[in-house]
């Protein structure tokens, strides 16, 4: 297990394993999942551990790494980006399990991965020490290789049909984790782009799943004993949602410099000069490269931002929230407007299954589909901005 390392030095191990990454992303599209000598490589990088507490072993990273070294990945290949920024995101669900969970999914097996999804929620059926859990998930990015997968469920009470609601309304969701051998993985994956990452649906009938590997999805996220260190406090969405931005600028930067590479050896059919000379190539090129460099600095400086208050003792404010939901969706959305100028750019070569530039084009297009950024975040960031709480629960966690 790689030792606890700077910024630079995590990067440097994303550049370390860049021809290993390469060599396997064809067979990985085939397959529909990360190869093996790819898991174990991030594995031993430690990667899979940035957001996991030094004291069970992680590498518990300040949020800005986090989000460099998914770009950094991103830039390799955006399978592996979408796996890392899932399981690595989901790590955070260390410090909010009772000690002897912890222990046994990050503690004890020091090279454990875990998956998850939180929609559709599963059905949680209150017993005696924990909860009956049933449902089926969607999406479960990187199931095909995680030893634990964590699935958020409503309450419903013995022989009741509806879930349990509070007060307000709001229904109880809990957060389940369950290991690999209760769980069946449905070959569900059969797409386009982010093909390797192998989101099937995952299924469970009637697990038990024990109190303390159980968290509560309220409110306000759970406050344990880890939860005092400020990046435990920082918001939830930060870590399982927002860093898709990071995940689309990688992929832009990656197509940028394909496009740039390849436009100096590439003569259009019928010109007379390459691509690299042409006035045209160097409206587009700077047009993407503007795209992706400043949606990268804001999406960098809220990241910055909003660390810095959470370090400070404060909690991140609904304005800070808006804009960190807005950066995310601009980041995303930026990245597929350059990655399209640069496919353009490629001409019918761009095409080929051997040009990078395509798989680029259906990885972003797939990145894109999350409803995470999706252009209603748009509507819901504007609702926050003038001081109107979310109807989506996780943008207050």
């Amino acid at each position: 297990m790689a030792r606890v390392g700077t910024r630079q030095e995590l990067l440097a191990r994303v550049e370390t394993l860049s021809p290993l990454i390469r060599e396997h992303a064809d067979q990985g599209e085939r397959e529909r999942h990360l190869m093996d000598p790819v898991v174990a490589a991030l594995q031993d990088a430690g990667f899979f551990r940035m957001l996991v507490p030094r004291d069970l072993g992680g590498l518990q990273v300040d949020p800005l790494t986090f989000y460099e070294v998914i770009e950094a990945l991103a830039r390799v290949d955006g399978s592996t980006a979408w796996c890392m920024f899932n399981s690595g995101g989901l790590a955070i669900s260390a410090a909010f399990l009772h000690d002897d969970a912890a222990n046994a999914i990050h503690g004890r097996d020091p090279r454990g991965i875990m998956s998850g999804t939180l929609y559709p929620p599963g059905r949680a059926i209150p017993s005696q020490g924990g909860y009956i859990v049933s449902g089926r998930w969607v999406y479960a990015s990187g199931c095909w290789h995680a030893s634990w997968h964590l699935g958020a469920c409503n309450v419903y009470g013995p022989g009741i049909n509806e879930p349990r609601r509070d007060n307000a309304g709001i229904p109880e969701i809990i957060m389940a984790h369950f290991p690999r051998a209760q769980m069946q993985i449905v070959d569900t994956w059969d797409v386009s782009g982010l093909s390797a990452t192998g989101s099937h649906d995952v299924m469970v009938e009637d697990v038990f799943v024990p109190d303390a590997f159980i968290w509560k999805f309220v409110s306000e996220a759970p406050r344990g004993r880890r939860f005092t260190d400020p990046l435990y406090r920082f918001p939830l969405p930060g870590f399982l949602r927002w860093p898709i931005g990071a995940v689309a600028l990688g992929i832009a930067q990656a197509a940028i410099e394909e496009i740039t590479q390849t436009s100096r050896g590439k003569t259009p059919r019928g010109s007379a000069t390459t691509l690299h000379e042409q006035p045209l190539f160097q409206s587009q090129l700077s047009q993407a490269v503007a795209l992706v460099r400043s949606a990268r600095s804001w999406l960098h400086e809220i990241v910055t931002s909003v660390w810095e208050k959470t370090a400070g003792g404060d909690t991140a404010s609904l304005d800070d929230r808006a804009l960190f939901n807005l950066a995310g969706v601009n980041a995303t959305r930026s990245a597929l407007s350059a990655v399209e100028l640069a496919y353009a750019a490629g001409g019918g070569s761009a095409n080929y299954r051997r040009n990078p530039l395509q798989r680029y084009v259906r990885d972003i297009h797939a990145v894109t589909q999350h409803i995470g950024i999706a252009p209603k975040q748009y509507e819901t960031s504007g609702r926050m901005l003038l001081g109107v709480p979310p109807d989506d629960r996780m943008l207050l966690l």
